[in-house]
Parts: C-alpha cells; sequence; structure tokens
C-alpha cells in the first residue's frame, strides 16, 4: 500500500511532562500532539455485473470482481516532545533535546568559560566575577619566590639577588660559583707571556716615536716653504709619516693595559705562593 501526504494540519495540543532533575538546563518538556490530515491510495475490490451466454445458448446475468486504485482520506496524530530550557540555559542546536549551555550576560573575558549562568570559570593567574581581575600571586600569604617576584598580567616570575643564579624550575635561587683558583704553574706562564708582550710593545713604541721624529721634521721643513713650490712626492711622505701617529697612540694604550695585566698577575701569582706556602 503507497500513501502520499495531501494537507498538515498542526492544532497543538500541549501537555507537561515532568523532567528529572538529572538533566542540567532543562526545565520541562512539553508534548505536543499534532494532527495530521493526508490522502493515500488503496486498491479497492468492485463487484461488476455483465452477461454472458450460458448452457442452451441462453443470457445469463452474473458479476466479475475488478481490482482500482482509489484515494481515501487519513487522519492521524503525531507525538512531538519540546524541550523548555531554564533561564540561564540554551541549547548548542535548535534541534537538541539537552539544554547543556550556559548563558552568561557579560561574556567571560582572558579564556574564561561559562560554566552556569553568569558564573565564570578563570584560568590560573584571573579573578573576579567575569575574569577580568589580574590575581598578584605575589601578595600570596605563602611565598611563590623566594627572594624576589615580579608579577604580570595574568603570571609572575621570579628574580634572585645579586650573586645567586635561577633555577630551571624557575623559582629557586642557587649561590653562584667562583671561579676555581689559577694554579701557581699557570699564573706563572702567564705572567712570562704578559712580560714578553710588553717588551714587544716597547719595542715598537720606541720604533714610532723615530718615525715620529722624523715626521716632525718633514712638517718643519714642509710649511716654510710656499704652497706653490712643494712637490706631490713630499706631501705622500707627510701624510704616511701622519698616519703612524695613530699607531702610536693604540701601541701606547695597549701597553698600559698590559702593564695593568701584569700588576694583576703579579698580585695573583703572590697569592698562590703564600696559599702553597701556607699548606706547607
Amino acid at each position: 500500500m503507497s500513501s502520499w501526504v495531501l494537507i498538515v494540519l498542526i492544532a497543538g495540543v500541549i501537555a507537561p511532562m515532568p523532567v528529572s532533575s538529572q538533566i542540567r538546563g532543562v526545565c520541562s518538556k512539553e508534548v505536543e500532539k499534532i494532527p495530521i490530515l493526508y490522502n493515500e491510495t488503496f486498491i479497492q475490490q468492485v463487484y461488476q455485473p455483465y452477461l454472458t451466454t450460458c448452457r442452451g445458448n441462453r443470457a445469463c446475468s452474473t458479476y466479475r470482481t475488478v481490482y482500482s486504485v482509489s484515494i481515501r482520506q487519513v487522519k492521524r496524530e503525531v507525538i512531538q516532545v519540546k524541550t523548555i530550557c531554564c533561564p540561564g540555559w540554551k541549547k548548542n542546536d535548535p534541534s537538541s533535546d539537552s539544554c547543556d549551555e550556559a548563558v552568561c550576560r557579560k561574556p567571560c573575558q582572558n579564556g574564561g568559560t561559562c560554566i552556569k549562568p553568569n558564573m565564570c570559570r578563570c584560568r590560573a593567574g584571573w579573578g573576579g566575577r567575569h575574569c577580568h581581575v589580574d590575581i598578584d600571586e605575589c601578595r600570596r600569604p605563602n611565598e611563590v619566590c623566594p627572594q624576589r617576584c615580579i608579577n604580570t598580567r595574568g603570571s609572575f616570575h621570579c628574580e634572585c639577588h645579586s650573586g645567586f643564579t635561577l633555577e630551571e624550575d624557575g623559582k629557586s635561587c642557587v649561590k653562584t660559583k667562583s671561579p676555581p683558583p689559577i694554579p701557581a704553574q699557570q699564573a706563572e706562564d702567564a705572567s712570562q707571556r704578559l712580560s714578553n708582550e710588553i717588551q714587544d710593545l716597547r719595542s715598537l713604541v720606541t720604533s714610532l716615536e723615530q718615525r715620529l721624529d722624523s715626521t716632525m721634521s718633514a712638517v718643519q721643513r714642509l710649511f716654510p716653504v710656499k704652497l706653490s713650490e712643494i712637490r706631490p712626492d713630499q706631501v705622500q711622505e707627510f701624510w704616511e709619516r701622519i698616519r703612524s701617529l695613530d699607531q702610536v697612540e693604540s701601541l701606547s694604550d695597549q701597553l698600559m693595559f698590559m702593564e695593568e695585566k701584569m700588576g694583576e698577575c703579579s698580585c695573583r701569582s703572590n697569592e698562590v705562593e703564600m696559599a702553597v706556602n701556607l699548606k706547607r
């Protein structure tokens, strides 16, 4: 039997339905009976009279059964359950039967989540009704950092005093280790190398001073002459001697630095020798 819908008539008959308290966000469910009127096709038997020839060549009247397709009107009721959400709750999907999404009139900020009507669950480091307040972890009763605590937006970090180093956990501070003392032999070797370098620098400074004197003599010879009488080779010689002045100044600075280092090494060598003598 085949059927097809022709007319749909909705005349809602609503009846409240009790709802289990375990269903979150659902206040009630309404059962709605919807009457539907439609036409359907069916096979109908029809007895049709007809004349035939009977025995004796006489006319007889009889019936035969034929089948035809007819249409009839059908009415039935469809039951539909409608979910009513409580205030502060809504459906994730309009066709859903549950109301499991809470509604917060003011959105939760800084990554917070609305878990109940107008109630937010905040991420670590944030507080307040709408997760808009930065929590100062450095003011908690229990210290989160052993030495220095620096508060930031939604978080914090620890710092250490001078002479201490921050550990990998980001909180602990350990005392910075002092460099190991220089052995006596290494101190003597370093002192000898510095002495040789200072000697070489002094030799270079002496050589450059001699060149400086020669340059000054050339300048004295050059300036009394008129500009029109100056030869190109004299100008070239003058500039080459002037460039050597920068080298003199640079080597002088190096010499002073090496002498200071020499003094420091001598002090360290004396300290090492004293420590060795005390151990003996």
